[in-house]
């Protein structure tokens, strides 16, 4: 059975919302209050964000906190 990495899906969620927002890890990690290093952690999928990490960083991502654990449908 093949299963899912959550850790690094949403780390790459992140990563990618921080791109397509053109903010750095250093405005996104102190809009966050998380230090830049944790963030990096979050986005490569080797650290565990607390629930409170991950609201924090939807809402400085200006999506819904659901929207970093969506699994996105495959591209036919």
């Amino acid at each position: 059975m093949n299963q899912l990495n959550y850790k690094t899906h949403v780390g790459s969620k992140v990563r990618s919302l921080r791109v397509k927002a053109a903010l750095s890890q250093e405005v996104l990690s102190e809009r966050c209050g998380i230090f830049r290093t944790y963030l990096s952690r979050i986005e490569s999928g080797s650290a565990n964000p607390s629930l409170v990490v991950l609201v924090s960083l939807a809402h400085a991502l200006q999506v819904e906190p659901h929207v970093l654990l969506l699994i996105d449908p495959p591209i036919a």
